[in-house]
């Protein structure tokens, strides 16, 4: 989908998608949920219909909308791409509105926002502590650190590569995945690397390369690695991208496999690396030989299966966008239970990040 928006999303970049401050949220509020998961739905580039949705243990339920609810008047705005949550809150970041909305994780209601100025594109969003975060951003080539706590600005416009994506904290550098934006920018310097940024210098002090169209990052601590996938490019149709895992000391790649992937997510126990690959859910054991099986089989492959997440209770939860033009799904199966899915839900369109809290 990415590829086929190219157009569009450069158009974005000369307009202007102006949404009004948060004001304090009338009485008509949904409930507060101290547990549950939200769902963030990208919506469709240039139609402003990004939305947040909200998933409930407790009653088995789907509110759906959860921010323009919980803030009377407000709406997230045009191409909603990532959500972080940090303890009690969480960050979302609104491409082609150029924002980064803060919500109260339980209630859903805003916190405040940090507004970019015009040809800006907040992307992927990473948080190291309580006083400092980064984001990507995708059409300048480069990385804001800010405040999470105070939403102010600490250091912007520092330098990557090419059309940054996914990014992560790991100890004292930030990893910086450089996509190039598939074909668009894949001949330009430093497409298809990592840049390594230093947190205390907040500047690029390395950079090495992992493979065409690189889009996500994620780290695991417990066995002090990090994996990159990437997906190649769209004219060599004949070709496949995949995942790279590396060491956090050294940064020295130590193993690869190839598959078409997106959506990386972890076990709850950091064991086992679970990914969309086509049109099954796969995993890797990492605690064994870097091998990919496949856990799901799509029963409908005309459907896009666009996000993944694997619950506290091993729970998967995926994010079917069906065709990219109409409300999503929610799919959730049962552990151990995978034929059919034990429950699904409407969402908002393109599901894009499942986050539990």
């Amino acid at each position: 989908m990415k590829q086929i928006m190219i157009s569009i999303m450069l158009i974005s970049l000369l307009l202007s998608s102006c949404i009004e401050q948060p004001n304090a949220p009338e009485n008509h509020t949904p409930p507060a949920v101290v547990h549950g998961t939200y769902i963030l739905c990208e919506g469709i580039w240039g139609m402003d219909n990004a939305s947040l949705d909200r998933f409930d243990f407790s009653s088995n339920s789907v509110t759906k909308n959860i921010f323009q609810s919980a803030n009377e008047g407000q709406r997230l705005g045009d191409l909603a791409s990532d959500f972080v949550v940090w303890k009690n809150f969480a960050l979302i970041s609104v491409t082609t509105t150029r924002t980064i909305e803060k919500i109260d994780l339980k209630s859903g209601k805003s916190l405040g926002r940090i507004s970019f100025g015009s040809k800006r594109a907040p992307r992927k969003i990473a948080v190291a502590n309580d006083s400092l975060a980064a984001v990507s951003d995708l059409y300048n080539h480069w990385i804001t650190f800010f405040n999470p706590s105070t939403l102010k600005i600490i250091r912007d416009s520092i330098e990557a590569g090419p059309a940054p994506e996914g990014i992560a904290f790991a100890d004292d550098v930030l990893l910086v995945v450089n996509s190039g934006f598939g074909d668009y920018l894949a001949n330009k310097p430093k497409a298809g690397t990592v840049s390594v940024i230093s947190i205390q210098s907040m500047r690029e002090i390395g950079n090495f390369h992992i493979g065409n169209n690189p889009i996500e990052i994620l780290v695991n601590k417990k066995y002090n690695k990090f994996y990159v996938s990437y997906n190649n490019l769209p004219s060599l149709s004949d070709s496949v991208g995949g995942i790279v895992e590396f060491d956090l000391t050294n940064l020295h790649e130590t193993a690869r496999t190839k598959t078409n992937v997106r959506s990386l997510t972890l076990s709850p126990t950091a064991d086992t690396l679970f990914f969309i690959a086509d049109s099954t859910i796969s995993y890797i054991p990492l605690n064994m030989n870097f091998e990919e099986h496949t856990l799901i089989n799509n029963p409908n492959p005309s459907d896009i299966w666009y996000s993944l997440a694997c619950s506290p209770k091993s729970e998967i939860f995926i994010g079917n966008a069906r065709n990219y033009q109409i409300s999503g799904q929610l799919l959730i199966y049962k552990n151990g239970k995978y034929d059919t899915p034990s429950a699904t839900y409407s969402t908002g369109i393109n599901p894009n990040k499942i986050v539990f809290y």
